[in-house]
């Protein structure tokens, strides 16, 4: 079966001139598009986001993430990408290489996102906790482990925190949300559509959101409140990797933190006290 580049060149007569830019771009930049969004795809081509979802849709493809798994099998084919494990290890690699590039890519995905931070954003995050009735996390898959993770950071120094697992459910809560309460959305491409979907309701109530994502141009930024970028650069085939956890979960203490020192008093005291209800769990 033919891959996704040669899929491109078949059809390359037949698409239109907007779309023979992105296609253009694609060949000369094959191994830079599997870290790219959308939107970005498409500024590089100077086209619209539409213009690149209909390039794939000639291709028979379901989106663009589609095709991109589909490009990171091409790369991988044609030997540009080692076989590999997790994006950094390849195949051959021995224990201390494995640990030493473990580390080292961990390092590098913290640095990249402490680079990455606006203060004033974190600010303003905090400042929207502050003022929210309530706040709701929300994530799927393996952000949707970092949205839990903040709920139960959170509920030990403020009770009015949020989440529920369930995509269903997260939609539900979505619905119900307005101008008084706050959405806290970890989505590392911020193209999965059921964050899109939820941002989308969120909006219609009027709720602000708070996202933490990598791309700052996506469809689940546009009408963003306040957005916080994480580094660690992950590639089509590699959904899950733990350094994309990892800077979330460091945006996420930052987070705590922030909100921590802005609130002292209350903090200290909630945590004293959730501390002391769970003391005796321990031998």
């Amino acid at each position: 079966m033919a891959g996704i580049l040669d899929r491109i060149k078949e059809n390359y007569a037949g698409f239109t001139k907007a779309e023979k830019k992105v296609a253009d771009y694609i060949f000369e930049n094959p191994r830079k598009v599997l870290y790219t969004s959308i939107t970005d795809l498409a500024q590089y081509c100077m086209v619209g986001d539409t213009t690149v979802f209909r390039f794939c849709k000639e291709l028979k493809l379901n989106g663009y993430q589609d095709f991109k798994m589909l490009l990171a099998q091409d790369i991988t084919k044609m030997g540009e990408i080692k076989e590999q494990v997790a994006g950094i290890i390849e195949s051959g690699d021995d224990t201390r290489t494995i640990c030493e590039k473990t580390l080292s890519a961990h390092m590098d995905g913290l640095k990249e996102t402490f680079q990455l931070l606006e203060y004033e954003q974190v600010a303003k995050a905090a400042d929207l906790m502050s003022a929210a009735r309530r706040i709701h996390f929300f994530g799927v898959g393996s952000s949707g482990t970092i949205a839990l993770e903040a709920k139960q950071k959170f509920m030990r120094i403020i009770p009015n925190v949020e989440f529920t697992g369930d995509g269903h459910m997260q939609h539900i809560a979505a619905s119900l949300m307005d101008s008084r309460d706050l959405a806290i959305i970890f989505s590392y491409s911020g193209s999965t559509k059921d964050m899109i979907e939820v941002h989308q309701l969120l909006k219609q109530n009027g709720c602000p959101t708070v996202i933490i994502t990598h791309f700052a141009k996506t469809a689940l930024t546009a009408q963003a409140d306040a957005i916080l970028l994480c580094g660690s650069n992950e590639g089509p085939l590699d959904g899950g990797a733990s350094t994309t956890s990892i800077v979330q979960l460091y945006i996420l203490e930052i987070l705590y933190l922030q909100f921590f020192v802005k609130h002292y008093n209350q903090c200290s005291e909630n945590k004293a006290r959730t501390t002391e209800s769970i003391s005796g769990k321990l031998l």
